[in-house]
């Protein structure tokens, strides 16, 4: 409380001054502004102002100085800072330098009386860093300790379930990207401090000591949160280390999928008119599988009802699973709200289990919805579709092709053309054997043929004595319609 007071008086008293000065004088430059200074040990060297906030450069500039402000919480390092723009002052009076000033003087006042502490929520600037990343995996590494430092000093340590070393790695990392990152970071923290659990069974803790020596603690588990995948991808593109880091995530790369397996799950209580209720217990299944090359839907409506579509397409199987193969695939899962109010009679969940081609398994499952879904569970349902709509023709059950009469020398195409559902029909020829009824066309209409479309509702073969419509003043079809973005 001592040194608060202290501090809170030499801003308060050389905030009054410098207010009151237009330009540098005796009175701001004498003695006792340096001794000050030194009591309160802001002549001493600590981290600089530009290489905590490297973005920002808040010590050379006003408006970077302005945007973190905030985020200072650092007596010492802030009174440093205030201690060399002073006698930076004296040599280049500006107004800008002086706006500075008043601004670091004001924060500084409010860090001395306290009013930024929060038990919960980060403050101030990374002085170190360290993080735990555990799992329950069968493997014989379950835990990795990163410790960091802002002068660049790295030690890793990967221990086994006993917390014996197995590798140790002591690194150095860039200054000016490690900064960033530990920005980043710190500003990560200054906004969230509680994280839900998707798979309680690997966890991340980690532990955060300012500048100023306050210690920050907090854990989570992996693949919570896509933010901390961010941040993790960007410490390990700095990490000059040949460790694969877990840290937040647990993805070290992008896994190469082998099998792809996704299960839907709907249990319902449904009603009938005038009928009681009965019960739907339905499932849908999609395997990728790269060793078979093949994709297999399956769906089940009871132990009577069952279906299945199996693809056996060599390459497209490892095409499609390659374009799936990314750093972050569904790792992320938003999660419901502890108070969602769900639909008790009818429930739907899923399970997906990726295989990966280091014998890996992944599971993630819960509700099948928007919230309880991976974020990017949209892409890869759309990818999945998009892939068996190539191979969804049936023409064994296309109408316009058992439907398809050749035709005989002598004979004519006679199509009934509509232009509204319902609407009358005209008689239009053609010459392509191509159209079917349903297709939408391109006809002339109108005694300047100007263009229309129109929709094909019969087609007839027939030979000159049975047109519907004299030869000769029958139109002939311009052809099929297509639009602007065809």
């Amino acid at each position: 409380m001592a040194k608060n007071q202290a501090v809170f008086n030499f801003a308060d008293q050389w905030l009054e001054i410098l207010l009151k000065a237009q330009l540098p004088n005796a009175a701001i430059m004498d003695d006792e502004f340096e001794w000050q200074c030194q009591d309160l040990h802001f002549d001493q060297p600590t981290i600089d102002l530009d290489d905590a906030f490297p973005i920002e450069r808040p010590l050379t500039s006003l408006e970077g100085f302005k945007k973190i402000i905030e985020k200072i919480n650092d007596q010492v390092m802030l009174g440093h800072a205030i201690y060399w723009q002073w006698q930076y002052w004296q040599d280049h009076p500006a107004d800008s330098q002086k706006a500075w000033l008043v601004l670091a003087l004001q924060r500084l006042k409010k860090l001395a009386i306290g009013s930024v502490d929060s038990p919960f929520v980060f403050h101030g600037v990374i002085a170190h860093m360290e993080l735990i990343s555990k799992t329950s995996e069968d493997t014989k590494a379950v835990v990795q300790w990163l410790k960091i430092g802002r002068n660049g000093k790295a030690a890793l340590q990967i221990m086994d379930d006993q917390y014996e070393t197995l590798v140790k790695q002591n690194e150095n990392l860039k200054g000016f990207q490690l900064n960033v990152f530990l920005e980043q970071l710190a500003d990560y923290f200054r906004q969230h401090h509680s994280f839900k659990s998707s798979n309680a069974e690997n966890e991340w803790q980690l532990t955060l000591i300012a500048t100023d020596g306050r210690k920050y603690q907090t854990r989570g588990y992996w693949l919570t949160d896509a933010e901390l995948g961010e941040l993790s991808q960007k410490l390990r593109g700095i990490w000059p280390g040949d460790a694969k880091l877990w840290l937040f995530d647990g993805l070290v790369h992008a896994e190469k999928i082998n099998q792809l397996t996704i299960r839907y799950h709907r249990q319902a209580k449904l009603y009938q008119m005038d009928a009681g209720p009965f019960y739907l217990d339905y499932h849908e299944k999609i395997t990728l599988d790269r060793n078979n090359q093949e994709l297999i839907y399956q769906k089940w409506l009871s132990d009577s009802c069952k279906m299945e579509y199996r693809y056996h397409i060599t390459e497209a199987i490892d095409a499609l699973l390659d374009e799936l193969q990314t750093p972050n695939f569904l790792a992320y899962v938003n999660g419901n709200a502890d108070d969602v109010v769900y639909d008790p009679d009818d429930q739907r969940s899923y399970s997906i289990e990726i295989q990966s081609a280091d014998n890996q398994t992944r599971i993630i499952n819960g509700s099948f919805d928007k919230q309880g879904l991976p974020v990017d569970f949209p892409k890869l349902a759309m990818q999945i579709e998009e892939f068996l709509e190539l191979y969804d023709g049936n023409e064994l059950l296309d109408p316009a092709l058992y439907h398809h009469q050749w035709r005989r020398p002598g004979q004519y195409i006679y199509c009934d053309v509509s232009f509204e559902d319902g609407g009358r029909t005209y008689c239009y020829r053609t010459e392509d054997e191509q159209l079917a009824e349903g297709d939408l066309v391109s006809v002339p209409v109108g005694h300047d043929n100007h263009p229309a479309i129109g929709r094909i509702e019969r087609i007839q073969i027939v030979d000159r004595k049975h047109v519907p419509y004299p030869l000769k003043k029958t139109k002939l079809i311009i052809g099929p319609y297509q639009s602007d973005a065809e």
